[in-house]
């Protein structure tokens, strides 16, 4: 089995880069210095493979040769010397921001194509398509894309503090900025809102748009805002949030890792305060 292609433009060999999954852990070569996995890579596993695609349709010129996919090998899989596993939350501190972006959309299409297999109008064995990121029914022609969720993060600042809080589901010492998904009918605005009085119990003014970022746990993507305190004093909810504070700039618990917008939320917070992440 060969996948290298030839780049007629060119006149060139491309090797393929492949995003391949381990249970939701990504396979990593990590001899010299970590990097993706490409064809020449894999070939020795490239039989083990249970599911695989393409993810760079959407993005790329459609006369262009895709160059990027991912796959899934069962997790008693060896691996061949020199490759490692990671969990997806380790990629950015390990390969960098935009790989992090591209393993989350990897493992978020392979996800999806697994699960959606029927189509849920008629039921016939839904395709995918060849032009596309979605699975299109060759019987009734309903069309199915990969669902992204939407979910607000927000960093609350009161007299020069920043509002930090345990979630539940956090390793032990763990605070963050808060978030949640948005509901039918919320504006991400109107979100912020709730989501901070429902979890802390307090009032929240002057929202104002951060950044976004893609966060594949499950399929979401993450709207992040600013916003000041308006009213109220914290009382955690005691079910999400177990513990909430307001922290100064040096004096901070343990955070999340830098790749995410938590982080950036919290890291932009101290800038503003001069003091280095």
């Amino acid at each position: 089995m060969t996948f290298l292609f030839i780049n007629e433009s060119r006149g060139s060999t491309v090797e393929q880069i492949w995003y391949i999954f381990k249970g939701n852990e990504l396979v990593v070569c990590h001899s010299s210095a970590a990097k993706l996995p490409t064809t020449s890579d894999i070939e020795i596993i490239s039989d083990k493979y249970v599911n695989k695609g393409v993810i760079s349709i959407g993005d790329r010129d459609k006369s262009e040769t895709p160059n990027e996919f991912w796959a899934e090998i069962p997790s008693d899989v060896v691996l061949p010397s020199g490759m490692i596993t990671v969990g997806l939350r380790e990629v950015g501190s390990l390969l960098g921001e935009q790989i992090f972006y591209r393993a989350a959309r990897a493992y978020q299409l392979m996800n999806w194509s697994e699960r959606y297999v029927f189509c849920m109008s008629c039921g016939d064995r839904l395709e995918p398509s060849l032009v596309d990121n979605c699975k299109t029914c060759p019987t009734c022609g309903s069309v199915f894309y990969p669902p992204v969720s939407p979910a607000v993060i927000v960093a609350v600042e009161r007299e020069g503090k920043i509002l930090l809080a345990r979630n539940a589901s956090f390793p032990p010492k763990r605070y963050s900025v808060i978030a949640g998904f948005v509901e039918p009918g919320e504006s991400f605005e109107d979100a912020v809102r709730r989501e901070v009085r429902e979890e802390v119990s307090i009032e929240v003014k002057d929202i104002k748009y951060f950044g976004s970022q893609p966060w594949p746990f499950p399929h979401s993507i993450m709207v992040g805002f600013t916003a000041k305190w308006a009213s109220g004093e914290l009382e955690p909810d005691g079910r999400e949030i177990l513990d909430a504070g307001w922290f100064s700039p040096n004096e901070m618990p343990d955070l999340p890792p830098g790749v995410s917008i938590a982080r950036k939320l919290i890291d932009n917070f101290r800038h503003s305060r001069s003091v280095e992440p």
